[in-house]
């Protein structure tokens, strides 16, 4: 694979082969997978809270169900 400098950009190199654009800042990669790693930590709390909330809902109708069957009962 050879690789020639972007002019004017430091950060980037060109691969002759492929014709591909890629950039050589590590941090850049970094601060990307942090941010793809905290809106995975985010969707999977939003998750794990719809679930309880649909749990919680689930009971209740079976709490109404139970009240409603001692009183006419």
């Amino acid at each position: 694979m050879e690789l020639i400098q972007v002019r004017d950009h430091k950060h980037l190199v060109r691969d002759l082969e492929s014709g591909a654009i890629l950039n050589t800042d590590t941090k850049v990669s970094q601060g990307m997978k942090l941010a793809k790693e905290n809106r995975q930590r985010t969707k999977d709390q939003l998750e794990t809270n719809t679930n309880d909330i649909n749990s919680i809902k689930t009971e209740l109708t079976e709490i109404k169900i139970m009240l409603r069957t001692l009183i006419n009962g």
